[in-house]
């Protein structure tokens, strides 16, 4: 089974909502077989991927990319997009040149992939939620070459300093959800298995990694009593801070240039100054002009770019960016079921 989020789910819910087939918004630009500076929106219920011109503020009107069933992630590297299709147990490899794909990864059937890292150009990690495993990926070749036991139901990947760090979720389901002891795995890529598992809150959805080595993990709750909290590990020494409790249900997390977290929530945008380890903007403050986002990511000028989804297939799915000083400074229209985004400068 997939794990269900109360809010803005990323893989059922869409697979659910997929048969409204949302159409595309469209623009008025032309496409340029390259784009100097682009975001990359995942349409979840239109199953196709839309582009943002970053230097001329719009999506290009005659570019939609067709992805797979229950798209669930998606990562720039390079010329190439890499999108998770959970539905398709496959990896989508997209050219950013020409805007085709290039490619198809096989995950394995039954394997339910969720989220993808990159530990270099030629190798990558894959979470695998329904064989509570990781599939290593040869990228030259395109295959999987190996698969390493984490925990249960994993989710979110990152790499830094050459380790992969994998939240495994911990759910349980019956009659009722129930999460077990959300934990993480540390890969070591070098050897590619388990160095530690580190015990964080309950079920830790998204981990990102910033410049200076700090891995931050989501933990989103039970979406009932038990809200979300931020949990940093080290990743020299793989020692876990104290919870930060957000005093709601996280969705998305992304990390600017100036080293602040931005989470998405259903009442708006949080913040947290990771150096200072500090929440910035709260539960009781948040941001919101950005209220009920999913996906989001920062440019290099700092700017973010959020995703508001319809989930009720009413077509007012927007893309939002937000600029440096937590102005809103951007509103456009977006496809149905607009959730994930990738940033390619």
């Amino acid at each position: 089974m997939r794990k269900i989020f109360r809010f803005a789910t990323f893989s059922i819910i869409i697979g659910l909502l997929a048969f409204l087939g949302c159409a595309e918004d469209e623009g008025t630009d032309e496409m340029p077989l390259e784009i100097a500076g682009a975001v990359y929106v995942v349409n979840g219920a239109a199953q196709t991927i839309s582009v943002f011109d970053i230097e001329k503020s719009a999506f290009l009107s005659d570019i939609s990319i067709p992805v797979g069933k229950w798209p669930a992630d998606i990562k720039i590297r390079g010329d190439f997009a890499y999108v998770i299709n959970t539905g398709d147990n496959n990896v989508q490899i997209i050219d950013l040149t020409s805007n085709t794909t290039a490619g198809m990864i096989d995950v394995g059937d039954g394997t339910a992939p969720e989220k993808i890292t990159f530990a270099s150009d030629t190798k990558a990690y894959i979470s695998s939620n329904w064989t509570q495993s990781v599939k290593v990926v040869d990228l030259s070749s395109q295959t999987v070459i190996s698969s390493i036991d984490v925990g249960v139901a994993p989710w979110g990947v990152a790499f830094a300093n050459g380790k992969v760090y994998v939240c495994n979720t911990g759910v349980v389901y019956g009659d009722e959800t129930t999460y077990g002891q959300g934990t993480v795995s540390v890969i070591d890529t070098a050897t590619d298995s388990v160095l530690k598992t580190i015990d964080v809150e309950t079920n830790p959805t998204d981990v990102v990694a910033d410049s200076n080595g700090n891995i931050l993990v989501l933990c989103t709750g039970n979406y009932a009593d038990i809200t979300g909290k931020i949990v940093v590990i080290d990743s020299q020494t793989d020692n876990a801070s104290a919870p930060i409790d957000l005093g709601t249900t996280p969705s998305g997390i992304t990390i600017t240039k100036n080293g602040i977290a931005y989470i998405t929530s259903f009442g708006g945008l949080l913040s947290f100054d990771i150096a200072a380890s500090t929440l910035l903007h709260n539960a009781s403050s948040a941001l919101t002009d950005f209220a009920g986002g999913a996906g989001l990511a920062a440019d290099i000028a700092g700017n973010v770019y959020i995703t508001i989804p319809d989930w009720t297939g009413g077509g007012q799915d927007k893309l939002l960016v937000m600029d440096a000083s937590e102005q809103l400074i951007g509103t456009y229209p977006a496809g149905g079921g607009a959730s994930m985004v990738a940033i390619k400068q």
